[in-house]
């Protein structure tokens, strides 16, 4: 058992990783928690508010309290203080509003839904406290009879009346991975979570795949062309990548476009309805995710490839390739053992904060080729001023930052054994 667990860790890194990793693990806490705060406030200070308008029209002042009653904007921003009038409050009876449907614990007793559903979904309790247990109604959903089935799940909670207040029950959601409903028009009263994870495979797929071909790409024609320096594959490779940096997304995507879509029809046009399910063998999907796959990956391949040629460069001129070479090593042992792992560390600190903003979404890209990701998303997150879709998109963007900065911190280690993080 010792010898097992010895093995793991040593496959792990050492003890100094593992430590490394929790204490990485532990400083992304607090900067998540910043993230979600910062977010959740510069929301709140943009004019406007989700429900100020019906399509066209303003919406009724009764229609647009009720609606911010249900999704708890009538409450306090930031701290709900006593004798401030808003409920809780001394000398004031709050009432808590849930939906209207079935008791789960009634339906697995054997009620009907009928029986079930409460006369009225009101939950009220008097004054404000520091500390108090709180019945807390939320909607689930539960199978019965091997069908999925909407109802209200009861537990009691340790509540502080002081944090009743938009962020911190938002905060306490977030905690039990509740990222709460969208507010959007097109959206409202879907749960963001299952949103986000509609989507997020979406561009998460795109955004890999790119990663892969810029990777797999970029690098071997930065090496080539520092090896080749001044050749005419090195000039082709450097005006390549200048090339391809500076051409934006929203002039490339059209490109394509117009010349695998339209003039050679190699590839079947953009269609929204291709991109829920995922299969390697069918057509209509791979053609249909090459050119963004390209649009995106051309750029990264161009950014790689110069960085690449420039670090290998510089390593070719370090004393240890000097001595490599007197040694009498070969020249190609000499570039793919010494020179190239040393090369590559400035190659990987770029790739963690970009596989995190290529998974969750580009923008211009899903707009350009009518891909439901997490980009579409976020813009029509902040047009619609769904608080909560925007945030929850926001969290599940800095987790991906967070990982891939620490997956970029051990990598350094496996690519130079003299970096170490005691």
């Amino acid at each position: 058992m010792v010898d097992t667990l010895n093995g793991i860790v040593a496959a792990l890194g050492g003890v100094s990783m593992i430590k490394y990793v929790v204490r990485r693990l532990l400083q992304a806490i607090p900067v998540l928690f910043t993230i979600i705060f910062m977010t959740f406030m510069l929301m709140r200070a943009m004019p406007s508010g989700p429900f100020d308008y019906s399509g066209t029209k303003t919406t009724p002042p009764a229609v647009k309290a009720a609606l911010e009653a249900r999704f708890g904007l009538d409450k306090p921003l930031l701290l709900n203080l006593p004798n401030d009038g808003i409920a809780p409050d001394n000398g004031m009876q709050t009432r808590m509003i849930y939906a209207q449907a079935p008791f789960c614990d009634g339906l697995r007793a054997g009620q009907t839904a009928k029986e079930a559903t409460p006369q009225e979904s009101v939950y009220t309790y008097d004054g404000w406290a520091l500390l108090r247990f709180v019945d807390e109604y939320y909607e689930a959903t539960i199978t019965l009879n091997n069908k999925p089935t909407r109802c209200i799940e009861k537990r009691t909670v340790l509540y502080s009346d002081l944090t009743r207040s938009q962020f911190f029950q938002y905060f306490n959601n977030v905690l039990r991975l509740d990222f709460g409903l969208s507010m959007g028009r097109n959206t409202r009263n879907d749960p963001v979570s299952d949103l986000i994870f509609d989507r997020l495979p979406v561009s998460a797929r795109i955004g890999l795949f790119a990663t892969i071909f810029g990777m797999l790409t970029g690098i071997p024609l930065g090496v080539v062309a520092a090896l080749r320096r001044n050749s005419i594959f090195d000039h082709a490779t450097t005006a390549f990548a200048t090339i391809f940096n500076s051409i934006p997304s929203l002039v490339l995507g059209p490109v394509l476009i117009l010349l695998f879509n339209v003039q050679w029809k190699i590839f079947p046009a953009p269609d929204p309805r291709y991109w829920k399910e995922f299969y390697f063998t069918d057509w209509d999907y791979v053609g249909r995710m090459a050119l963004p796959m390209l649009t995106i990956g051309l750029g990264i391949t161009a950014g790689i490839a110069r960085l690449t040629r420039a670090s290998v460069l510089q390593v070719l001129r370090d004393d240890y390739i000097r001595t490599a070479r007197a040694k009498g090593l070969k020249e190609r042992a000499v570039i793919y053992i010494h020179a190239l792992k040393n090369a590559l560390i400035p190659v990987v600190t770029i790739i963690g904060p970009l596989l995190a903003g290529v998974l969750t979404g580009t923008l211009i890209v899903e707009r350009v080729f009518g891909i439901p990701g997490m980009g579409s998303s976020f813009v029509e997150s902040i047009t619609n001023r769904d608080y909560n879709l925007l945030v929850g998109i926001t969290i599940v963007y800095a987790i991906f930052l967070v990982i891939g900065n620490i997956l970029v911190d051990v990598t350094y280690t496996w690519l130079d054994p003299r970096i170490r993080f005691d």
